[in-house]
């Protein structure tokens, strides 16, 4: 691409601390877009006025400040928080208000896998498909949803492959995440002309034939980095602030509370939030919503000594400098 056509808008890199700064220069410098690296906001301020970034990448201690909400709510600039060494307990301040949409919760080195990924979806406004979080050609399965009572075939059909991929208890967690994911889209996604959803009082054991619209698809692969588990609905009736509303939820909750007797119990995104290492919303409203969990097969869930999970609200909607 010739110079003269390049994005002039920047990424803006707002940490205190050096080191981490250089990090996150070398991985988003991949995009071949300007980097500005500045060590607080005021700064980052005098910035923002000269040339409106593509993108800032913040540390998450300084949105907690009345400077770093102000800078959250201008929803015309994606604002990246990065939240290293923190508890669970950490995240709802950061919730307060609604407007975070993009948060990277994990060390090095797999910051960088996520860090890349979300600024390159940003970037081509290409945010579909679990493909972009897993390795070039892995299997991918895919299993389409025609009545609502066949959820949990496919869900302990999705438990079977996990157990013969070697995953072992993890499938449990994938369980409870698909089955979770397709509940939702089945019942909750589905809206009249008004709004009004039209099956989340429905019977989630019953039968009801799902064509057109109604139709869900579940997709699952690994890559023996990610478990990726990804479900997608044909109403897109899923908002920012709903998905933020049951983030917040998952602050009160132990991680790793998962049992049997919880599968299917009504307990929504809070609990798919507190199962994956990364959860992704991909949002075309009034169309279509895809949300994808990651699951972590790397390491066990304790290793990861992070009790926060990473999660990306994406719109075909969202605005850019």
């Amino acid at each position: 691409m010739p110079s003269s056509t390049r994005d002039p808008h920047p990424i803006l890199v707002v940490h205190p601390d050096r080191k981490t700064q250089r990090t996150v220069h070398r991985i988003v410098g991949g995009t071949f877009r300007p980097v500005v690296l500045v060590d607080d906001l005021a700064n980052a301020a005098v910035r923002v006025r000269e040339t409106p970034p593509f993108l800032i990448i913040v540390d998450h201690q300084m949105v907690r400040t009345d400077e770093g909400r102000k800078l959250l709510a201008d929803r015309s600039i994606p604002c990246l928080v990065l939240m290293q060494d923190s508890e669970l307990d950490d995240l709802g301040p950061l919730l307060e208000g609604g407007a975070l949409s993009y948060l990277l919760a994990n060390p090095m080195p797999l910051l960088a896998e996520e860090l890349s990924i979300t600024v390159q979806k940003l970037t081509r406004r290409d945010i579909f498909g679990l493909e972009k979080y897993l390795t070039w050609g892995i299997e991918i399965r895919e299993l389409t949803l025609t009545d609502a009572d066949q959820r949990r075939g496919l869900v302990d059909e999705m438990g079977e492959d996990v157990q013969r991929a070697g995953l072992g208890p993890r499938a449990l967690a994938a369980t409870l995440i698909a089955d979770e994911l397709l509940s939702n889209a089945v019942f909750n996604a589905p809206v009249d002309d008004s709004g009004t959803h039209t099956h989340s009082g429905d019977d989630r054991s019953g039968s009801r034939p799902l064509a057109e619209r109604d139709v869900v698809t579940l997709r699952y692969a690994c890559d023996a980095r990610y478990l990726a588990i990804e479900v997608e609905d044909h109403y897109g009736s899923l908002d920012r602030r709903t998905i933020l509303r049951c983030l917040t939820k998952a602050t009160n909750r132990a991680r790793d509370k998962v049992s049997m007797g919880t599968r299917g119990a009504g307990i929504g995104l809070a609990t798919v939030y507190g199962s994956c290492n990364h959860l992704v919303f991909n949002l075309e409203p009034g169309r279509r919503t895809q949300v994808i969990a990651l699951v972590d097969v790397r390491f066990r869930p304790a290793e990861l000594g992070n009790a926060v999970c990473s999660f990306g609200i994406f719109s075909t909607e969202e605005r850019r400098p």
